[in-house]
């Protein structure tokens, strides 16, 4: 009997020190990987610093010390990304800025204080009071960066949901909307009748661009719907609709620009209080 148990003591003596030399080989080759993933960091490659770092939680993953400082090499990596987004962002954002501005003093800001918390930024030549009786696609950028394009019709019936831009060649057709949407309006008065259709920002779908590229060239406006109704894109509305939407994708970079920095500063804040510096 104690032969068996001297026996079952030297194997599980055996047993330990090997689990003991196999953890301690597998620590030093961590603390090795930890180097090489410090070096990659000094050294500003972050790209492959962080894919170090993934393979190490993969091949340690019962060292949890040794991956709480690959945890901390992460967070180093990413308050460093995150402050080159914000110097890169802050270095554009003005240029951004003075960009719009110039834009701006060709359009006008209508908003109802009464009614509206979002005013519309409308070029001048499109102003709506000026236009209200006439059929022609109006475009505006609103305080929020959305943009519209607008089709207005004054005729009989027609109930179009669609617009067609062509310049006999090739063409730009925006989406199709449904007259039961709130982007569908139509009604009458001591005027005539109207049919007024609105397509939110993508909603367009490159019908402003194609106007922007080809705004030298006869452009053919197709309303499409139970019939069909066709005009020439006046001169000045091709001008405005792309100055407005020159407009909207400026104002769209200063968002981006502006959330990109918004998020960088609340990644590090969010490093700071789990881990400050």
């Amino acid at each position: 009997m104690k032969s068996i148990q001297l026996s079952t003591v030297f194997f599980l003596s055996i047993i330990f020190l090997v689990a003991c030399n196999s953890r301690g080989k597998q620590e030093k080759e961590a603390d090795n990987q930890l180097q090489k993933i410090q070096q990659l960091i000094q050294q500003n490659e972050l790209n492959a610093a962080k894919i170090a770092i993934d393979s190490f939680h993969a091949n340690f993953p019962r060292l949890v010390a040794k991956r709480r400082i690959a945890e901390a090499f992460q967070d180093t990596i990413t308050r460093r990304e995150c402050k080159r987004t914000i110097a890169y962002c802050d270095s554009i954002l003005p240029f951004k800025q003075k960009e719009a501005d110039s834009l701006l003093l060709n359009f006008r800001l209508e908003k109802n204080e009464k009614y509206q918390d979002i005013g519309n930024y409308v070029y001048k030549t499109q102003s709506t009071e000026a236009n209200a009786a006439r059929t022609y696609l109006k475009a505006y950028v609103d305080e929020n960066a959305d943009y519209y394009l607008v089709s207005q019709y004054m005729g009989p019936k027609i109930e179009h949901t669609s617009v067609e831009i062509s310049n006999g060649e090739v063409f730009a057709h925006t989406d199709t909307i449904d007259i039961t949407s709130a982007s569908y309006l139509s009604f009458s008065d001591e005027t005539g009748r109207w049919e007024i259709v609105t397509f939110k920002n993508e909603a367009e779908n490159g019908v402003s661009e194609f106007i922007s590229q080809y705004m030298n060239e006869n452009l053919k406006v197709i309303l499409h719907g139970k019939k069909n109704f066709s005009y020439f894109l006046q001169n000045n509305d091709k001008k405005a609709i792309k100055e407005t939407y020159h407009l909207w994708i400026v104002k769209k970079d200063i968002n981006r620009l502006k959330k990109e920095i918004e998020k960088a500063k609340l990644k590090i804040e969010q490093i700071n209080r789990r881990n400050p510096v």
